[in-house]
Protein backbone atom coordinates (compact mmCIF):
# COMPACT_ATOMS: atom_id res chain seq x y z
CA UNK A 1 0.00 0.00 0.00
CA UNK A 2 1.32 3.25 -0.60
CA UNK A 3 1.36 5.65 2.31
CA UNK A 4 -0.78 9.13 1.66
CA UNK A 5 -0.20 11.97 3.00
CA UNK A 6 -2.54 14.75 1.85
CA UNK A 7 -6.21 14.82 0.95
CA UNK A 8 -4.90 15.89 -2.38
CA UNK A 9 -3.17 11.76 -2.68
CA UNK A 10 -6.55 10.40 -1.27
CA UNK A 11 -9.11 12.78 -3.69
CA UNK A 12 -6.69 11.34 -6.68
CA UNK A 13 -6.76 8.33 -5.90
CA UNK A 14 -10.33 7.83 -5.58
CA UNK A 15 -11.24 9.71 -8.51
CA UNK A 16 -8.94 8.38 -10.87
CA UNK A 17 -9.84 4.44 -10.19
CA UNK A 18 -12.58 2.80 -10.42
CA UNK A 19 -11.97 0.97 -7.44
CA UNK A 20 -9.69 2.04 -4.32
CA UNK A 21 -8.88 1.11 -0.78
CA UNK A 22 -8.08 3.41 1.43
CA UNK A 23 -6.77 1.91 5.39
CA UNK A 24 -6.51 3.96 8.15
CA UNK A 25 -4.08 2.56 10.50
CA UNK A 26 -1.81 4.46 13.92
CA UNK A 27 1.87 4.36 14.36
CA UNK A 28 1.48 1.80 17.67
CA UNK A 29 -0.78 -0.12 16.14
CA UNK A 30 0.13 -3.80 16.29
CA UNK A 31 -3.23 -5.11 15.37
CA UNK A 32 -3.30 -2.61 12.25
CA UNK A 33 -0.03 -3.73 11.23
CA UNK A 34 -1.01 -7.52 11.40
CA UNK A 35 -4.26 -6.96 9.13
CA UNK A 36 -2.83 -5.18 6.60
CA UNK A 37 -0.25 -7.71 5.78
CA UNK A 38 -3.63 -10.08 4.95
CA UNK A 39 -5.40 -7.19 3.25
CA UNK A 40 -2.31 -6.67 0.99
CA UNK A 41 -2.90 -10.32 0.48
CA UNK A 42 -6.06 -10.48 -0.31
CA UNK A 43 -5.52 -7.66 -2.54
CA UNK A 44 -2.92 -9.31 -4.91
CA UNK A 45 -6.40 -10.75 -5.62
CA UNK A 46 -7.82 -7.68 -7.33
CA UNK A 47 -5.00 -6.12 -9.35
CA UNK A 48 -7.44 -3.66 -10.73
CA UNK A 49 -7.85 -2.16 -7.23
CA UNK A 50 -5.53 0.64 -6.03
CA UNK A 51 -5.04 1.17 -2.45
CA UNK A 52 -3.42 3.61 -0.29
CA UNK A 53 -2.66 4.00 4.00
CA UNK A 54 -3.24 6.89 6.07
CA UNK A 55 -1.63 6.66 9.59
CA UNK A 56 -4.24 9.02 11.76
CA UNK A 57 -2.06 9.60 14.16
CA UNK A 58 0.50 11.43 12.30
CA UNK A 59 -2.81 12.71 9.92
CA UNK A 60 -5.95 13.35 12.37
CA UNK A 61 -7.35 16.15 9.93
CA UNK A 62 -7.61 13.55 7.49
CA UNK A 63 -8.81 10.86 10.13
CA UNK A 64 -11.32 13.14 11.30
CA UNK A 65 -12.43 14.53 7.71
CA UNK A 66 -13.40 10.57 7.22
CA UNK A 67 -15.22 10.11 10.46
CA UNK A 68 -11.63 7.46 11.68
CA UNK A 69 -12.20 6.97 15.36
CA UNK A 70 -10.20 3.99 16.24
CA UNK A 71 -7.86 1.98 13.92
CA UNK A 72 -7.76 -0.53 11.57
CA UNK A 73 -10.37 0.77 9.37
CA UNK A 74 -10.72 -0.31 5.62
CA UNK A 75 -12.52 1.97 2.95
CA UNK A 76 -13.47 0.68 -0.10
CA UNK A 77 -14.31 2.99 -3.00
CA UNK A 78 -16.20 2.02 -6.12
CA UNK A 79 -16.72 4.66 -8.77
CA UNK A 80 -15.95 7.67 -6.03
CA UNK A 81 -18.62 6.31 -3.21
CA UNK A 82 -17.79 4.87 -0.28
CA UNK A 83 -19.07 1.08 -0.80
CA UNK A 84 -17.39 -0.83 2.20
CA UNK A 85 -16.12 -0.22 5.66
CA UNK A 86 -14.91 -2.16 8.35
CA UNK A 87 -12.70 -1.45 11.46
CA UNK A 88 -11.74 -3.09 14.53
CA UNK A 89 -13.17 -6.66 13.95
CA UNK A 90 -12.45 -7.12 10.51
CA UNK A 91 -13.98 -10.77 9.67
CA UNK A 92 -11.31 -11.02 6.33
CA UNK A 93 -12.99 -14.22 4.92
CA UNK A 94 -16.26 -12.23 4.44
CA UNK A 95 -14.75 -8.51 3.61
CA UNK A 96 -12.68 -10.88 0.33
CA UNK A 97 -16.12 -12.39 -0.53
CA UNK A 98 -17.56 -8.69 -0.85
CA UNK A 99 -14.20 -7.33 -2.56
CA UNK A 100 -14.78 -10.01 -4.90
CA UNK A 101 -18.29 -9.37 -5.41
CA UNK A 102 -18.03 -5.87 -6.94
CA UNK A 103 -15.33 -6.78 -8.36
CA UNK A 104 -16.62 -8.87 -10.78
CA UNK A 105 -19.46 -6.86 -11.51
CA UNK A 106 -16.97 -3.84 -12.47
CA UNK A 107 -14.41 -5.83 -14.28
Amino acid sequence: MNKLHKDSEIEELIKSNSMSVIYFTGSDCGACEVIKIKIEDILKRFPKIKSGEINTQKHLDLAAKYNIFSVPVFILFIEGKESIRVGRNINLLELELNIKRYYDMIF
